[in-house]
């Protein structure tokens, strides 16, 4: 038997060993397959023969992993995901992408500037169908079928891979109509002498945060106004309800044209990171390698808002 046949045959049996874990016995291994009873219990002896370990404690009535078998089991099981994704990962580079693109973004961002994006992946791409969900709720991408996410935030440990597209500043601002008004700040307590509009998705609520040269001030706001979208908190501003804090990708062109002005400038808010998330659990198919392609490309050369 030449070398080659014998690593074959190590697979298969590999395979026969999962799936007679997996389903608790050779006879319900055997009704999920196409292997016979015989055929899977014979590939199952040849592994333990070829490794010199018992995998299975067998009964008359029930079989159940040794505590090698377990540790087997889990090597396994990871080496077999691996062998199936390099397959899926060969099989991409000879076809033409298509499918279903499964995307999750949060809505305020993705309709001010995710949707160039996706219009000229699109035109690229026309076998692809894109199914886009915006939310600002944070999904479970593998629970819920989604290939990638973007996310704004400081990400916490998990694991997910993600990759840095851009970053995004929280600053306070108000319209120049309201500052002549009723004056400008000129520190966070001053605040408390203003009319303030509350973006409830703010992470931090009415406790709005400011730091300059180390020192962190914390200034619990009382606002008229309390919204759970951004760009609403946006057109409050403009119509000269208050100072809001907001991110600057909603409010870059308003103050480059100088609707909008930056209050505060000498104190630092927040600043966040806009990323593309998806699991390593996954292959990373074409379409989503294509995609990640043009979001970085996107997002290198036009965040405009921090202009």
């Amino acid at each position: 038997m030449d070398k080659g046949y014998k690593k074959l045959d190590k697979l298969v049996c590999m395979k026969a060993f999962t799936s007679v874990s997996d389903a608790g016995g050779f006879s319900s291994a055997a009704r999920k397959s196409n292997l016979t009873k015989g055929l899977l219990s014979k590939y199952v002896a040849q592994l333990e023969e070829s490794l010199n370990i018992r995998l299975f404690n067998r009964t008359t009535r029930q079989v159940s992993l040794t505590e090698v078998g377990r540790a087997y089991y889990a090597r396994c099981v990871s080496l077999l995901e691996e062998l199936d994704e390099l397959e899926a990962a060969v099989q991409d580079i000879h076809t033409t992408p298509s499918g279903e693109l499964n995307i999750s973004a949060p809505t305020s961002f993705s309709e001010l500037h995710l949707i160039p994006v996706v219009s000229n992946f699109a035109s690229q791409y026309p076998d692809i169908r894109i199914n886009m969900v915006l939310t600002d709720r944070v999904v479970d991408i593998v629970e819920e079928g989604f290939d990638l996410a973007l996310r704004i935030g400081i990400l916490p440990d998990s694991s997910l891979i993600a990759c840095r597209l851009s970053t995004i500043r929280t600053v306070a601002c108000a319209s120049p109509e309201y500052l002549q008004q009723h004056g400008e700040p000129d520190c966070p307590n001053d605040l408390l002498h203003h009319s303030c509009i509350i973006d409830t998705n703010y992470k931090s609520g009415i406790s709005w945060q400011f730091e300059r040269d180390g020192d962190v001030q914390s200034v619990n706001i009382e606002g008229r106004h309390r919204i759970n979208s951004a760009v609403a908190v946006k057109k409050l501003v403009l119509a000269d309800n208050g100072i809001a804090l907001c991110p600057t990708f909603v409010l870059g062109e308003a103050i480059k044209t100088g609707k909008l002005k930056i209050v505060l400038p000498k104190y630092k808010i927040e600043t966040l990171g806009l990323h593309a998330v998806y699991s390593h659990r996954r292959h990373l198919s074409t379409k989503v390698q294509l995609f990640m392609a043009l979001l970085k490309e996107y997002f290198a050369e036009n965040s405009t808002w921090e202009e």
